[in-house]
């Protein structure tokens, strides 16, 4: 199906002027966001709106339609406290980062947490447990799991299948006058003897401009071979500085479109994909958001209305080919630039780097390496394109009970699903191989655990990375102290009872704790290394004793006795 680049834009119109009034805003005054639907986080498109709210917390947040609370979810991480509207329309609306809901649902969910003796909570309700009329108060906002900062995370939802959708096709007016910005331009070859200025794979070009308006600097690009592009983008609404992601993008070449996107919706099924959408190498090595035009054999994702011949353009020697691209948010606001490509056969060697490639993988297929110290075993699916596997054993690590295996590269190569990774530990003792954990190593060298299990001195764990792992052991006990108040002492004018809580390897598995022998609810914030309990009437004037346990991921257990008045 062939899309102009005029009739997105009144398709667009027709869209929000159907649903422009349908949705009430989910905060007071105006919507200011700090993220965008469909731009680039970790590993992942993001899923909805981030709504600013002054860096503050506590702000009202309202239900945006008529509907009923489907689903509450309470956790020490993703949205932390999250609330789902059901509404009877087929959507549903999401509302994370909370730090409370309105009285009588927090009532509810303090008598479940009591009941399940858990702080986490994903509770599934019928329609009778709570309806809710648009505009009413549902919860207030907070910076609650995952959260960088207060905000208020919110979603619209297909309700069969929770598919995500732009919540700006639905009529929230969010001021923007701001054209995208772009960054850089990229060209690939995927031909055998193709090149682009003498480079045999890629080759980057600074882009100069402002206002919608850009360019590259140079009159002619010489290359030949089968050619696609990416642009490095960022987009930014009037309001606020924060980049967001682009909306859309079009490539023409002599006036044909060979690639367009449009971020309208996604299956979280597919949310991992972004990794292909984009260069991932660019956004590890050059922090860079490079939107490409060709789409890799394992990209299924369903955001490119328009594509010829995988996003590629051949080049012949002796043509000239005129491309432009277009880039736009999702108000029209476009940046272009146009550039020329001149076939021309390379005169002399190409020029590339010489690469020491252990063996080619293939998307489709099933894909394995090992050697007496590592087990390697990728499933068919599991790549997004074509791989020149490296594997390379590294210098030894002091704290370390394996060897360091370099497995593909980190910057390199992402991966859809886990790919599965067992190391040979060295001669320990079997109560040392219980304490063992598989780790990988970031860009700095610390080692961040990945889990796994031991079996005949084999160490098995399953991850989405390449890079550098090793098995090194945790015989720490987390860290669990108080945090603003002393043991033997009293806390008037303190309304939360603070814990620090954190781990040096393996990671917190539970935590469990009583107040004066009955279990207790003990707030959770792991971004902050942090554990709370808000006084209420469990709390009792004279002695309190507080009792918490705290286990890692390996086993290791720390148990902390407080009194306070």
């Amino acid at each position: 199906m062939r899309f102009s680049n005029l009739i997105i834009p009144i398709l667009l119109f027709f869209s929000l002027a159907t649903n422009a009034q349908e949705y009430a805003n989910p905060l007071d005054g105006e919507l200011i966001l700090s993220g965008n639907f469909g731009e680039i986080r970790g590993n992942h498109f993001h899923s909805g709106l981030d709504f600013k709210t002054g860096g503050v917390e506590g702000k009202p947040v309202y239900a945006v339609a008529d509907g009923f609370v489907s689903r509450i979810f309470v956790s020490g991480d993703g949205f932390g406290k999250a609330i789902y509207l059901e509404h009877p329309n087929g959507k549903t609306s999401v509302y994370g980062h909370l730090s409370d809901f309105n009285p009588d649902i927090a009532r509810y969910v303090k008598q479940q947490q009591y009941a399940k003796e858990s702080f986490e909570l994903d509770l599934n309700l019928s329609a009778s447990q709570f309806p809710i009329k648009k505009g009413q108060l549902i919860a207030k906002s907070g910076n609650s799991g995952g959260s960088g900062g207060p905000h208020v995370h919110f979603e619209i939802r297909e309700t069969i299948g929770q598919i995500p959708e732009n919540p700006l096709n639905y009529g929230f007016k969010v001021r923007d006058e701001k054209h995208p910005e772009l960054q850089k331009l990229w060209i690939y070859n995927h031909a055998p003897n193709g090149h682009i200025e003498g480079l045999r794979t890629e080759k980057g070009f600074s882009v100069n401009g402002s206002t919608g308006k850009y360019s590259i600097g140079v009159d002619t690009i010489r290359a030949a071979g089968v050619l696609s592009f990416g642009v490095a983008a960022i987009d930014r609404f009037s309001a606020a500085q924060n980049v967001c992601g682009i909306y859309g993008m079009t490539v023409k070449v002599n006036g044909e479109i060979i690639h367009q996107q449009q971020i309208d919706k996604f299956p979280f099924s597919k949310k991992r994909m972004v990794n292909c959408h984009v260069d991932y190498e660019k956004r590890k090595t050059e922090k860079h958001f490079v939107y490409r035009t060709y789409i890799a054999p394992n990209n299924t994702l369903d955001l490119y209305p328009n594509i010829k011949n995988g996003g590629t353009t051949k080049i012949e020697p002796g043509k000239t080919y005129d491309v432009e691209v277009d880039v736009t948010d999702h108000v029209g606001n476009n940046s272009v630039f146009k550039f020329t490509i001149f076939g021309q056969e390379q005169k002399g060697a190409l020029l590339s780097n010489k690469e020491n490639v252990t063996d080619i993988f293939y998307p489709q297929k099933e894909n394995a390496f090992s050697n007496n110290s590592v087990r390697i075993n990728i499933p068919a699916g599991c790549l997004y394109d074509t791989l020149k596997f490296k594997y390379d054993l590294k210098p030894p690590c002091g704290e370390c009970v394996s060897a360091v295996h370099s497995i593909g590269k980190l910057s390199d190569t992402p991966l859809d699903r886990s790919m599965t990774v067992s190391v040979k530990l060295n001669d320990v003792s079997e109560a040392t191989a219980e304490k063992a954990v598989m780790v990988s190593f970031d860009s700095k060298g610390k080692p961040i655990a990945e889990g796994g299990s031991t079996k005949w001195n084999w160490m098995t764990a399953t991850t989405r990375s390449f890079g550098d792992y090793a098995v090194m052991v945790d015989t720490t006990a987390p860290i669990l102290k108080p945090k603003n108040f002393k043991d033997q002492t009293s806390s008037p004018g303190i309304s939360r009872l603070e814990f620090t809580l954190s781990d040096n390897l393996s990671g917190v598995a539970s935590v469990s704790g009583t107040l004066n022998g009955k279990w207790v609810l003990l707030e959770q914030d792991p971004k902050n290394n942090l554990l709370y309990y808000i006084k209420d009437e469990r709390f009792i004037n004279g002695q309190n004793t507080f009792r918490i346990k705290a286990t890692d991921k390996v086993g290791n257990v720390r148990e902390l006795s407080v009194t306070i008045n």
